[in-house]
Protein backbone atom coordinates (compact mmCIF):
# COMPACT_ATOMS: atom_id res chain seq x y z
CA UNK A 1 0.00 0.00 0.00
CA UNK A 2 1.85 3.33 -1.20
CA UNK A 3 1.22 6.76 1.18
CA UNK A 4 1.53 9.88 -0.06
CA UNK A 5 2.72 12.16 3.19
CA UNK A 6 1.99 15.83 2.67
CA UNK A 7 3.32 18.64 5.15
CA UNK A 8 0.92 21.54 5.11
CA UNK A 9 3.75 24.16 6.59
CA UNK A 10 1.82 27.39 8.23
CA UNK A 11 -1.85 28.62 7.21
CA UNK A 12 -0.88 28.31 3.60
CA UNK A 13 -0.57 24.28 4.21
CA UNK A 14 -3.83 24.06 5.95
CA UNK A 15 -5.67 26.11 3.06
CA UNK A 16 -4.42 24.36 0.13
CA UNK A 17 -5.00 20.97 2.00
CA UNK A 18 -8.67 22.10 2.20
CA UNK A 19 -9.01 22.47 -1.67
CA UNK A 20 -7.71 19.41 -1.54
CA UNK A 21 -10.27 17.73 0.43
CA UNK A 22 -12.64 18.96 -1.48
CA UNK A 23 -11.59 17.52 -4.42
CA UNK A 24 -11.05 14.17 -2.79
CA UNK A 25 -14.72 14.52 -1.79
CA UNK A 26 -15.54 14.87 -4.97
CA UNK A 27 -13.91 11.45 -6.18
CA UNK A 28 -11.30 12.74 -8.18
CA UNK A 29 -8.71 9.81 -8.47
CA UNK A 30 -5.23 9.44 -6.90
CA UNK A 31 -2.92 7.85 -8.90
CA UNK A 32 -0.17 5.65 -7.83
CA UNK A 33 -1.25 5.97 -4.15
CA UNK A 34 -3.68 4.05 -1.65
CA UNK A 35 -3.60 6.23 0.77
CA UNK A 36 -2.92 10.29 1.85
CA UNK A 37 -1.62 11.44 5.27
CA UNK A 38 -1.44 15.14 5.92
CA UNK A 39 0.63 16.59 8.56
CA UNK A 40 -0.04 20.36 9.38
CA UNK A 41 2.70 21.85 10.91
CA UNK A 42 1.87 25.30 12.32
CA UNK A 43 2.79 26.51 15.70
CA UNK A 44 0.24 28.43 16.14
CA UNK A 45 -2.69 26.23 17.75
CA UNK A 46 -5.31 28.55 17.66
CA UNK A 47 -5.22 29.61 13.82
CA UNK A 48 -8.30 29.84 12.24
CA UNK A 49 -7.15 28.63 8.68
CA UNK A 50 -5.38 25.38 10.49
CA UNK A 51 -8.54 24.85 13.13
CA UNK A 52 -11.22 24.68 10.21
CA UNK A 53 -9.05 22.66 8.22
CA UNK A 54 -8.52 19.83 10.75
CA UNK A 55 -12.43 19.75 11.43
CA UNK A 56 -13.17 18.97 7.67
CA UNK A 57 -10.24 16.02 7.39
CA UNK A 58 -12.36 14.90 10.72
CA UNK A 59 -14.83 15.04 9.50
CA UNK A 60 -14.11 13.57 6.02
CA UNK A 61 -12.38 10.90 7.89
CA UNK A 62 -15.81 9.81 9.85
CA UNK A 63 -17.37 9.70 6.74
CA UNK A 64 -14.90 7.32 4.90
CA UNK A 65 -14.79 5.52 7.68
CA UNK A 66 -18.23 3.86 7.42
CA UNK A 67 -18.05 3.54 3.72
CA UNK A 68 -16.92 0.31 3.74
CA UNK A 69 -16.34 -1.80 0.41
CA UNK A 70 -18.60 -4.56 -0.46
CA UNK A 71 -15.52 -7.10 -0.52
CA UNK A 72 -11.91 -6.95 -0.15
CA UNK A 73 -10.16 -5.35 -2.83
CA UNK A 74 -12.95 -3.56 -4.15
CA UNK A 75 -12.08 -0.30 -5.69
CA UNK A 76 -13.55 3.09 -4.37
CA UNK A 77 -11.69 5.21 -7.11
CA UNK A 78 -13.82 8.07 -8.72
CA UNK A 79 -16.48 7.59 -5.86
CA UNK A 80 -17.95 9.96 -3.31
CA UNK A 81 -15.23 10.24 0.15
CA UNK A 82 -13.76 7.09 -2.16
CA UNK A 83 -9.83 8.54 -1.25
CA UNK A 84 -8.66 7.32 2.04
CA UNK A 85 -7.10 9.80 3.93
CA UNK A 86 -5.50 9.16 7.08
CA UNK A 87 -3.42 10.51 10.64
CA UNK A 88 -0.30 9.42 10.67
CA UNK A 89 -0.63 7.89 13.92
CA UNK A 90 -3.31 5.53 12.44
CA UNK A 91 -0.72 4.20 10.51
CA UNK A 92 1.19 2.04 13.53
CA UNK A 93 0.55 -1.84 12.26
CA UNK A 94 -1.13 -4.33 14.44
CA UNK A 95 0.57 -4.90 17.76
CA UNK A 96 3.15 -2.30 16.73
CA UNK A 97 3.74 -0.13 19.87
CA UNK A 98 3.65 3.38 19.28
CA UNK A 99 5.16 6.32 20.97
CA UNK A 100 2.45 8.03 23.06
CA UNK A 101 3.54 11.48 22.06
CA UNK A 102 2.60 10.53 19.08
CA UNK A 103 -1.07 11.47 19.27
CA UNK A 104 -3.90 10.46 16.70
CA UNK A 105 -4.03 13.95 15.18
CA UNK A 106 -3.87 15.84 11.37
CA UNK A 107 -1.32 18.31 13.41
CA UNK A 108 1.99 17.97 14.86
CA UNK A 109 2.13 19.57 18.54
CA UNK A 110 4.66 21.81 18.93
CA UNK A 111 6.30 22.53 22.85
CA UNK A 112 7.49 25.85 24.18
CA UNK A 113 5.55 27.98 22.54
CA UNK A 114 4.07 29.52 25.17
CA UNK A 115 7.09 31.48 25.68
CA UNK A 116 8.96 34.38 24.10
CA UNK A 117 11.95 33.50 21.70
CA UNK A 118 14.69 34.83 24.32
CA UNK A 119 13.32 32.23 26.86
CA UNK A 120 13.01 29.51 24.20
CA UNK A 121 16.40 30.07 23.39
CA UNK A 122 17.46 29.84 27.29
CA UNK A 123 19.14 32.80 26.11
CA UNK A 124 20.67 33.95 29.76
CA UNK A 125 22.06 30.63 30.44
CA UNK A 126 24.08 30.76 26.83
CA UNK A 127 27.83 31.52 26.89
CA UNK A 128 28.16 34.83 26.48
CA UNK A 129 29.79 35.10 23.08
CA UNK A 130 26.58 32.51 21.84
CA UNK A 131 24.40 35.59 23.41
CA UNK A 132 26.67 37.92 21.11
CA UNK A 133 25.80 35.84 18.39
CA UNK A 134 22.10 35.79 18.78
CA UNK A 135 21.91 39.52 19.46
CA UNK A 136 23.75 39.88 15.79
CA UNK A 137 20.92 37.66 14.36
CA UNK A 138 17.88 39.03 15.89
CA UNK A 139 16.59 42.33 17.04
CA UNK A 140 15.02 42.83 20.53
CA UNK A 141 11.54 43.21 19.20
CA UNK A 142 11.69 39.58 17.55
CA UNK A 143 13.64 37.80 20.93
CA UNK A 144 10.74 39.32 23.04
CA UNK A 145 8.14 38.41 20.74
CA UNK A 146 5.45 35.55 22.11
CA UNK A 147 5.74 32.50 19.89
CA UNK A 148 2.24 31.54 20.23
CA UNK A 149 0.50 32.25 17.06
CA UNK A 150 3.48 31.69 14.51
CA UNK A 151 6.40 33.27 13.72
CA UNK A 152 4.71 36.48 12.23
CA UNK A 153 6.09 36.44 9.00
CA UNK A 154 10.11 35.97 10.17
CA UNK A 155 11.75 32.62 8.51
CA UNK A 156 15.00 33.18 10.75
CA UNK A 157 12.64 32.91 13.83
CA UNK A 158 10.91 29.93 12.44
CA UNK A 159 14.57 27.96 11.32
CA UNK A 160 15.26 28.25 15.18
CA UNK A 161 11.97 26.54 16.76
CA UNK A 162 11.66 24.33 13.59
CA UNK A 163 14.60 22.42 14.37
CA UNK A 164 12.78 20.57 16.86
CA UNK A 165 10.85 19.00 14.09
CA UNK A 166 13.51 16.44 13.19
CA UNK A 167 14.28 14.95 16.57
CA UNK A 168 10.34 15.11 17.41
CA UNK A 169 8.68 11.54 18.05
CA UNK A 170 6.28 12.10 15.49
CA UNK A 171 9.00 12.35 12.76
CA UNK A 172 11.10 9.59 13.97
CA UNK A 173 7.37 7.65 13.39
CA UNK A 174 7.04 8.81 10.46
CA UNK A 175 10.10 7.89 8.90
CA UNK A 176 9.93 4.30 11.10
CA UNK A 177 6.28 3.97 8.60
CA UNK A 178 7.65 4.88 5.33
CA UNK A 179 7.95 2.32 2.91
CA UNK A 180 9.14 1.96 -0.50
CA UNK A 181 6.80 3.48 -2.88
CA UNK A 182 5.80 6.19 -0.55
CA UNK A 183 6.12 9.52 -2.08
CA UNK A 184 6.26 13.06 -0.10
CA UNK A 185 5.22 16.62 -1.01
CA UNK A 186 5.41 19.85 0.62
CA UNK A 187 3.43 22.88 0.48
CA UNK A 188 4.22 26.34 1.94
CA UNK A 189 3.96 29.74 1.41
CA UNK A 190 7.74 31.54 0.45
CA UNK A 191 6.58 35.06 1.46
CA UNK A 192 6.02 34.39 5.41
CA UNK A 193 7.74 32.97 8.33
CA UNK A 194 6.41 28.97 9.08
CA UNK A 195 6.49 27.98 5.99
CA UNK A 196 9.87 29.51 4.17
CA UNK A 197 11.99 28.29 7.01
CA UNK A 198 10.22 24.55 7.61
CA UNK A 199 10.21 23.75 3.83
CA UNK A 200 13.91 23.46 3.39
CA UNK A 201 14.85 22.40 6.83
CA UNK A 202 12.28 19.37 6.40
CA UNK A 203 13.60 19.00 2.76
CA UNK A 204 17.47 18.77 3.79
CA UNK A 205 16.87 16.31 6.47
CA UNK A 206 15.10 13.97 4.46
CA UNK A 207 18.21 13.66 2.11
CA UNK A 208 20.72 13.97 4.43
CA UNK A 209 21.96 10.22 4.65
CA UNK A 210 23.59 11.35 8.08
CA UNK A 211 19.82 12.28 9.35
CA UNK A 212 19.13 9.80 12.76
CA UNK A 213 15.85 8.95 11.06
CA UNK A 214 14.53 5.32 10.69
CA UNK A 215 14.29 3.98 7.00
CA UNK A 216 16.88 7.34 5.55
CA UNK A 217 17.95 5.17 2.60
CA UNK A 218 14.58 5.25 1.96
CA UNK A 219 13.87 8.67 2.20
CA UNK A 220 16.93 9.80 0.42
CA UNK A 221 15.61 8.08 -2.48
CA UNK A 222 12.21 8.79 -2.38
CA UNK A 223 9.89 10.96 -4.87
CA UNK A 224 9.69 14.34 -3.15
CA UNK A 225 7.21 17.15 -4.18
CA UNK A 226 6.77 20.74 -3.02
CA UNK A 227 4.39 23.52 -3.81
CA UNK A 228 5.86 27.01 -3.06
CA UNK A 229 3.31 29.73 -3.03
CA UNK A 230 4.51 33.15 -4.39
CA UNK A 231 2.06 36.04 -2.74
CA UNK A 232 -1.33 35.86 -4.23
CA UNK A 233 -2.58 38.19 -1.03
CA UNK A 234 -1.81 41.29 0.68
CA UNK A 235 -3.07 42.96 4.43
CA UNK A 236 -4.32 45.82 5.19
CA UNK A 237 -2.20 48.08 7.39
CA UNK A 238 -2.12 48.02 10.82
CA UNK A 239 0.61 49.74 13.07
CA UNK A 240 0.31 47.60 15.69
CA UNK A 241 0.37 44.25 13.83
CA UNK A 242 4.50 42.91 13.33
CA UNK A 243 3.16 41.50 9.57
CA UNK A 244 3.30 43.74 6.82
CA UNK A 245 2.43 42.79 3.32
CA UNK A 246 4.64 45.30 1.62
CA UNK A 247 7.48 43.00 2.25
CA UNK A 248 6.20 39.92 0.70
CA UNK A 249 7.67 40.48 -2.42
CA UNK A 250 11.29 41.38 -1.02
CA UNK A 251 11.09 38.33 1.29
CA UNK A 252 9.75 35.88 -1.78
CA UNK A 253 13.03 37.64 -3.77
CA UNK A 254 15.81 36.42 -0.85
CA UNK A 255 14.04 33.12 -0.37
CA UNK A 256 14.03 32.35 -4.00
CA UNK A 257 17.67 32.90 -3.96
CA UNK A 258 18.05 31.09 -0.73
CA UNK A 259 16.09 28.23 -2.73
CA UNK A 260 18.34 28.98 -6.13
CA UNK A 261 21.98 27.82 -3.86
CA UNK A 262 20.48 25.46 -1.09
CA UNK A 263 17.65 23.58 -2.55
CA UNK A 264 18.71 20.29 -3.44
CA UNK A 265 16.93 16.88 -3.89
CA UNK A 266 13.60 17.72 -4.84
CA UNK A 267 12.46 15.84 -8.10
CA UNK A 268 9.21 18.35 -8.62
CA UNK A 269 9.33 22.02 -7.99
CA UNK A 270 5.44 23.82 -8.50
CA UNK A 271 5.29 27.97 -8.18
CA UNK A 272 2.31 29.35 -7.38
CA UNK A 273 1.42 32.73 -7.36
CA UNK A 274 -1.42 35.51 -8.86
CA UNK A 275 -1.19 39.50 -9.14
CA UNK A 276 -5.04 40.18 -8.54
CA UNK A 277 -4.61 40.41 -4.86
CA UNK A 278 -7.32 41.15 -2.28
CA UNK A 279 -6.72 42.81 0.86
CA UNK A 280 -7.53 41.07 4.01
CA UNK A 281 -8.13 41.94 7.31
CA UNK A 282 -4.51 41.97 9.27
CA UNK A 283 -4.39 39.12 12.17
CA UNK A 284 -1.17 37.96 13.30
CA UNK A 285 -2.35 34.89 14.14
CA UNK A 286 -5.15 32.99 16.32
CA UNK A 287 -8.82 32.19 15.70
CA UNK A 288 -9.55 35.49 13.78
CA UNK A 289 -6.60 34.69 10.95
CA UNK A 290 -9.42 32.72 8.19
CA UNK A 291 -8.99 33.65 5.21
CA UNK A 292 -11.45 33.02 2.22
CA UNK A 293 -10.68 30.30 -0.03
CA UNK A 294 -8.88 31.59 -3.34
CA UNK A 295 -8.66 29.88 -6.28
CA UNK A 296 -4.56 29.37 -6.37
CA UNK A 297 -5.19 27.32 -3.37
CA UNK A 298 -7.40 24.84 -5.69
CA UNK A 299 -4.46 25.15 -7.91
CA UNK A 300 -2.27 24.17 -5.52
CA UNK A 301 -4.44 20.76 -5.02
CA UNK A 302 -3.94 20.50 -8.54
CA UNK A 303 -0.26 20.28 -8.17
CA UNK A 304 -0.35 17.89 -5.90
CA UNK A 305 -2.71 15.43 -8.17
CA UNK A 306 -0.26 16.97 -10.74
CA UNK A 307 2.41 15.02 -8.30
CA UNK A 308 0.92 11.63 -7.83
CA UNK A 309 0.22 11.22 -11.82
CA UNK A 310 4.11 10.96 -12.51
CA UNK A 311 5.84 7.84 -12.35
CA UNK A 312 7.72 6.67 -9.96
CA UNK A 313 11.11 7.19 -12.08
CA UNK A 314 10.48 10.89 -11.40
CA UNK A 315 12.83 10.18 -8.15
CA UNK A 316 16.09 10.10 -10.53
CA UNK A 317 14.81 13.64 -12.27
CA UNK A 318 14.30 17.54 -11.27
CA UNK A 319 11.48 19.18 -12.61
CA UNK A 320 9.84 22.41 -12.52
CA UNK A 321 6.36 23.98 -13.29
CA UNK A 322 4.04 26.53 -13.42
CA UNK A 323 0.48 26.82 -13.72
CA UNK A 324 -1.33 28.78 -16.62
CA UNK A 325 -5.46 29.55 -17.40
CA UNK A 326 -6.74 29.34 -21.14
CA UNK A 327 -7.48 33.13 -20.45
CA UNK A 328 -6.42 35.67 -17.99
CA UNK A 329 -9.81 36.68 -16.09
CA UNK A 330 -10.61 37.76 -12.86
CA UNK A 331 -14.16 35.43 -13.46
CA UNK A 332 -13.07 32.34 -13.34
CA UNK A 333 -14.84 29.28 -14.33
CA UNK A 334 -14.53 25.42 -15.64
CA UNK A 335 -13.93 26.72 -19.32
CA UNK A 336 -10.58 28.35 -18.08
CA UNK A 337 -9.47 25.43 -17.37
CA UNK A 338 -7.48 23.42 -19.71
CA UNK A 339 -9.33 20.78 -21.42
CA UNK A 340 -7.15 18.26 -22.17
CA UNK A 341 -5.53 18.14 -18.14
CA UNK A 342 -7.23 19.57 -15.95
CA UNK A 343 -11.02 19.73 -16.99
CA UNK A 344 -11.08 16.05 -17.48
CA UNK A 345 -9.65 15.20 -13.92
CA UNK A 346 -11.79 17.44 -11.46
CA UNK A 347 -14.62 18.90 -13.69
CA UNK A 348 -16.47 16.38 -13.86
CA UNK A 349 -16.17 14.93 -10.68
CA UNK A 350 -16.86 18.41 -9.22
CA UNK A 351 -19.96 18.60 -10.82
CA UNK A 352 -21.52 15.86 -10.08
CA UNK A 353 -20.85 16.08 -6.54
CA UNK A 354 -22.45 19.33 -6.97
CA UNK A 355 -25.64 17.72 -8.34
CA UNK A 356 -25.49 15.24 -5.22
CA UNK A 357 -25.54 18.01 -3.01
CA UNK A 358 -28.05 20.03 -5.01
CA UNK A 359 -30.28 17.00 -4.57
CA UNK A 360 -29.97 16.47 -1.15
CA UNK A 361 -30.74 20.33 -0.37
CA UNK A 362 -33.42 20.60 -2.86
CA UNK A 363 -34.94 17.32 -3.84
CA UNK A 364 -34.79 15.04 -1.05
CA UNK A 365 -37.79 16.19 0.84
CA UNK A 366 -40.11 15.47 -2.03
CA UNK A 367 -38.59 11.70 -2.93
CA UNK A 368 -38.44 10.73 0.99
CA UNK A 369 -41.22 8.29 0.00
CA UNK A 370 -39.42 6.96 -3.11
CA UNK A 371 -37.83 3.48 -3.59
CA UNK A 372 -34.24 4.62 -3.12
CA UNK A 373 -34.82 6.41 0.20
CA UNK A 374 -37.18 3.78 1.78
CA UNK A 375 -33.86 1.17 0.70
CA UNK A 376 -31.95 3.36 2.54
CA UNK A 377 -34.57 4.35 5.59
CA UNK A 378 -33.72 7.59 5.12
CA UNK A 379 -36.91 8.91 6.71
CA UNK A 380 -36.03 7.84 9.82
CA UNK A 381 -32.31 8.57 9.46
CA UNK A 382 -31.55 11.69 7.98
CA UNK A 383 -31.80 13.48 11.16
CA UNK A 384 -30.38 11.30 13.48
CA UNK A 385 -27.84 9.20 12.29
CA UNK A 386 -24.51 10.36 12.62
CA UNK A 387 -23.27 9.34 9.16
CA UNK A 388 -25.82 11.88 7.40
CA UNK A 389 -25.22 14.29 10.17
CA UNK A 390 -21.53 14.44 9.28
CA UNK A 391 -22.60 14.12 5.88
CA UNK A 392 -24.57 17.31 6.53
CA UNK A 393 -22.02 19.08 8.41
CA UNK A 394 -19.69 18.13 5.46
CA UNK A 395 -21.99 19.97 2.76
CA UNK A 396 -24.12 22.34 4.34
CA UNK A 397 -22.40 23.66 7.83
CA UNK A 398 -25.33 21.37 9.27
CA UNK A 399 -25.27 22.26 13.27
CA UNK A 400 -21.92 24.06 12.89
CA UNK A 401 -20.29 24.72 16.59
CA UNK A 402 -18.92 28.24 16.63
CA UNK A 403 -19.75 29.34 13.42
CA UNK A 404 -16.95 27.52 12.03
CA UNK A 405 -17.72 27.22 8.31
CA UNK A 406 -15.98 23.95 6.88
CA UNK A 407 -18.60 23.01 4.40
CA UNK A 408 -18.16 22.21 0.95
CA UNK A 409 -20.57 25.27 -0.03
CA UNK A 410 -19.08 27.62 2.49
CA UNK A 411 -15.86 26.90 0.07
CA UNK A 412 -17.61 27.29 -2.87
CA UNK A 413 -19.16 30.90 -1.39
CA UNK A 414 -15.65 32.22 -0.83
CA UNK A 415 -14.11 31.41 -4.09
CA UNK A 416 -16.67 33.29 -5.38
CA UNK A 417 -16.22 36.33 -3.51
CA UNK A 418 -12.73 36.41 -3.97
CA UNK A 419 -10.89 39.22 -5.83
CA UNK A 420 -10.24 36.02 -8.66
CA UNK A 421 -13.52 35.00 -8.54
CA UNK A 422 -13.40 31.16 -9.49
CA UNK A 423 -17.48 30.54 -10.02
CA UNK A 424 -17.69 26.78 -11.52
CA UNK A 425 -21.50 26.66 -10.31
CA UNK A 426 -24.22 29.52 -10.30
CA UNK A 427 -24.74 30.66 -6.57
CA UNK A 428 -28.12 32.11 -5.69
CA UNK A 429 -27.34 35.84 -4.09
CA UNK A 430 -28.69 37.48 -1.40
CA UNK A 431 -27.06 35.26 0.90
CA UNK A 432 -25.79 37.04 4.58
CA UNK A 433 -23.73 34.43 6.36
CA UNK A 434 -23.14 36.60 9.55
CA UNK A 435 -27.40 36.50 9.87
CA UNK A 436 -28.24 32.79 8.27
CA UNK A 437 -25.11 31.33 8.93
CA UNK A 438 -27.36 28.36 9.49
CA UNK A 439 -28.56 27.78 6.18
CA UNK A 440 -25.34 27.36 4.21
CA UNK A 441 -27.09 25.32 1.89
CA UNK A 442 -29.45 27.77 0.62
CA UNK A 443 -26.53 29.50 -1.63
CA UNK A 444 -27.21 26.15 -4.24
CA UNK A 445 -29.09 26.87 -7.06
CA UNK A 446 -32.19 24.26 -6.98
CA UNK A 447 -32.17 23.91 -11.08
CA UNK A 448 -29.98 21.46 -12.31
CA UNK A 449 -30.02 22.91 -15.77
CA UNK A 450 -28.82 26.39 -14.33
CA UNK A 451 -26.20 24.95 -12.19
CA UNK A 452 -22.57 24.68 -14.32
CA UNK A 453 -21.73 28.26 -14.83
CA UNK A 454 -21.43 29.29 -18.51
CA UNK A 455 -23.33 25.73 -19.41
CA UNK A 456 -26.88 26.94 -18.90
CA UNK A 457 -29.27 24.09 -20.57
CA UNK A 458 -31.93 25.49 -22.36
CA UNK A 459 -35.29 24.19 -21.77
CA UNK A 460 -37.26 21.56 -24.44
CA UNK A 461 -40.55 20.95 -25.74
CA UNK A 462 -42.55 23.67 -27.65
CA UNK A 463 -42.86 25.98 -24.71
CA UNK A 464 -39.43 25.02 -23.49
CA UNK A 465 -41.62 24.31 -19.59
CA UNK A 466 -39.48 20.55 -19.78
CA UNK A 467 -36.15 19.67 -17.93
CA UNK A 468 -33.04 19.20 -19.59
CA UNK A 469 -31.81 17.53 -16.62
CA UNK A 470 -35.16 15.89 -15.49
CA UNK A 471 -35.22 15.39 -11.08
CA UNK A 472 -38.26 12.65 -12.20
CA UNK A 473 -35.53 10.79 -14.42
CA UNK A 474 -33.02 10.83 -11.64
CA UNK A 475 -35.33 9.69 -9.30
CA UNK A 476 -36.03 6.57 -11.20
CA UNK A 477 -32.48 6.42 -11.94
CA UNK A 478 -32.09 6.40 -8.32
CA UNK A 479 -34.65 3.92 -7.21
CA UNK A 480 -33.29 0.93 -10.19
CA UNK A 481 -29.74 1.50 -8.80
CA UNK A 482 -30.61 0.69 -5.23
CA UNK A 483 -32.99 -2.01 -5.78
CA UNK A 484 -30.29 -3.72 -7.40
CA UNK A 485 -27.82 -3.27 -4.98
CA UNK A 486 -30.00 -4.06 -2.09
CA UNK A 487 -30.68 -7.48 -4.24
CA UNK A 488 -26.89 -8.43 -4.91
CA UNK A 489 -25.95 -7.19 -2.08
CA UNK A 490 -23.11 -5.42 -3.25
CA UNK A 491 -23.27 -2.73 -0.38
CA UNK A 492 -22.14 -3.68 3.16
CA UNK A 493 -23.63 -0.62 4.90
CA UNK A 494 -26.43 1.69 4.07
CA UNK A 495 -24.08 4.85 3.59
CA UNK A 496 -21.94 2.28 1.36
CA UNK A 497 -24.80 1.70 -1.10
CA UNK A 498 -26.04 5.70 -0.74
CA UNK A 499 -22.77 6.97 -1.93
CA UNK A 500 -21.73 4.17 -4.43
CA UNK A 501 -25.38 4.79 -6.06
CA UNK A 502 -25.36 8.82 -5.99
CA UNK A 503 -21.76 8.78 -7.38
CA UNK A 504 -23.10 6.28 -10.20
CA UNK A 505 -26.11 8.00 -10.49
CA UNK A 506 -24.85 11.45 -11.11
CA UNK A 507 -21.64 10.31 -13.00
CA UNK A 508 -24.25 8.93 -15.44
CA UNK A 509 -26.40 12.99 -15.47
CA UNK A 510 -23.28 14.57 -16.19
CA UNK A 511 -21.75 12.22 -18.72
CA UNK A 512 -25.65 12.11 -20.82
CA UNK A 513 -25.77 15.78 -21.24
CA UNK A 514 -22.31 16.17 -21.81
CA UNK A 515 -21.81 19.35 -19.50
CA UNK A 516 -18.52 19.88 -19.98
CA UNK A 517 -17.72 19.71 -23.75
Amino acid sequence: MSTLYIFGIGGTGSRVIRSLTMLLAAGVELKNCDRVVPIIIDPDATNGDKQRTIELLKTYQRLRSQIKPAAPGTSTAGQFFGADIQTLASLARPGEQRDTRVKDTFEYSFSGMEEPLRDYLRYTSLPVESQYLVDLLFDPKSLDENLKVGFKGSPNVGSVVLNQLVDSPEFQFFGNEFRAGDRIFFISSIFGGTGAAGFPLLLKNLRDRDANLPHIELLNTAPIGALSLLPYFSLKSEDSSAIDSNTFITKTKAALAYYQQNLHGLNAMYYLGDQAQKQNDNHEGGISQQNNAHFIEVVGALAVLDFLDKPESIAQEEHFYEFGLERDENDLRFEHFDRRQTLPKVGEALTRFHFFATWLQHHLDETMSATYATNLGLKNAWDRDPFYQDLRRFLFDYNSPDRQFISYTAWLRELRDNSRRFRPFNLRDGYDPQNHWDSMADLLEPDFDKSVAGKELKKKGLFGKSDVIDPKQIRVMLDKRLSQAVANDTASSPATAMVRTFTEVMDEVVHGQQLLQ
